[in-house]
């Protein structure tokens, strides 16, 4: 088992932060996240609180692709359930938990908790996770956050880094 957790401020909202990088799920959500793309991206279901998405990565993990419940019933916090996938087990997660920042803005943490599948691409994936994992997902968070600051803001301000990223499994 694989977990990760990196935290970062940005100066967008909560409410901002969920709603664009955690319940966007048209093509927009590429341009949020550098590692999803929207050759993949397919809502299959979503009603008020829920979605069912399957996504397709990008890059050097560009043969990966889950199907995932997620569910943004809980105030400030969208989970994602991996349902089926090539590369991660059923049940592997992600989540994403944003909170005010006094003075406004937001402190968000990203946690992942990944079990592999035994295949090729299972492999590999743990491999990279394992190797590049950290500043990978801390990459792409701070990245989105951007995307959400720009998206949300006339002048966005850059994610500042809050606390070292933890990684265990």
């Amino acid at each position: 088992m694989l977990n990760i957790t990196v935290t970062a401020e940005t100066s967008a909202s909560p409410q901002q932060v969920i709603a664009l990088a955690g319940t966007e799920f048209s093509a927009h959500r590429a341009e949020i996240w550098p590692n999803v793309t929207t050759r993949r991206l397919e809502v299959h279901d979503r009603a008020d609180t829920s979605a069912e998405v399957t996504e397709g990565a990008t890059g050097i993990a560009r043969f990966a692709w889950e199907r995932s419940r997620y569910d943004w019933s809980r105030p400030g916090v969208v989970k994602q359930t991996v349902l089926d996938s090539n590369v991660v087990e059923p049940g592997s997660t992600w989540e994403l938990r944003v909170l005010p920042r006094e003075g406004g803005g937001s402190l968000v943490e990203m946690t992942l908790a990944r079990r592999f599948r035994p295949s090729l691409a299972g492999r590999y994936g743990s491999v990279l996770n394992h190797l590049a994992g950290r500043p990978g997902w801390r990459s792409f968070l701070r990245r989105a956050l951007n995307a959400v600051e720009r998206d949300s803001t006339p002048a966005g301000h850059p994610v500042v880094d809050v606390g070292s990223p933890v990684a265990t499994g």
